[in-house]
């Protein structure tokens, strides 16, 4: 009896870092699972010779973004130089180089800063254009946590530690 009670007790304890480290494992999920997203899309840009967008759904909380390439042309016409966006909640319209490049909310309780936000990666050198430094903001199911994915000019992606939220292991701040 002793025992369980002195095991309940650690239990109760330990709870609250138990929902903080899913909270920063969630949030962590989303933005490595966008991170790889950016890296395969600039990837698909260049081997394809292709330009690829990145869209993100409209929606804040339940998001999702998605990749494609842009077709191939008819034959004898110029390649289009922008690709119409796809639908990321729509199964297997999001292709790049015959993959399905989607990351998503999935259940995580994570909410991004704006929805709709476009990427596009050049064909010839996987650079953003235009050529700009571009951003999106995660958040935590609370709010207390929050990560940023900065997508450089050149086209290279990386997270960092929101200005103002609380530190995560393995993220610099912004």
């Amino acid at each position: 009896m002793v025992t369980i009670a002195v095991l309940s007790v650690l239990l109760v304890a330990a709870s609250p870092s138990f929902v903080d480290f899913f909270e920063r494992y969630r949030l962590r999920s989303a933005v490595d699972d966008t991170v790889n997203l950016f890296a395969a899309a600039r990837q698909g840009a260049v081997e394809a010779d292709r330009n690829v967008k990145i869209k993100f759904a409209d929606s804040t909380t339940d998001w999702c973004a998605g990749a494609i390439a842009q077709a191939s042309p008819a034959e004898g016409e110029p390649v289009p130089i922008n690709p119409a966006p796809c639908d990321c909640a729509t199964p297997l319209t999001c292709l790049v180089g015959g993959d399905n490049l989607v990351a998503s909310a999935a259940g995580r309780g994570v909410t991004i800063g704006a929805g709709g936000t476009e990427f596009t990666f050049d064909s010839k050198n996987g650079m953003l254009d235009p050529l700009a430094t571009q951003a999106v903001g995660f958040l935590s199911s609370t709010g207390r946590y929050g990560l940023t994915v900065q997508v450089s000019a050149l086209g290279q992606a990386r997270a960092c530690i929101t200005a103002g939220k609380r530190p995560i292991p393995g993220y610099r701040p912004c």
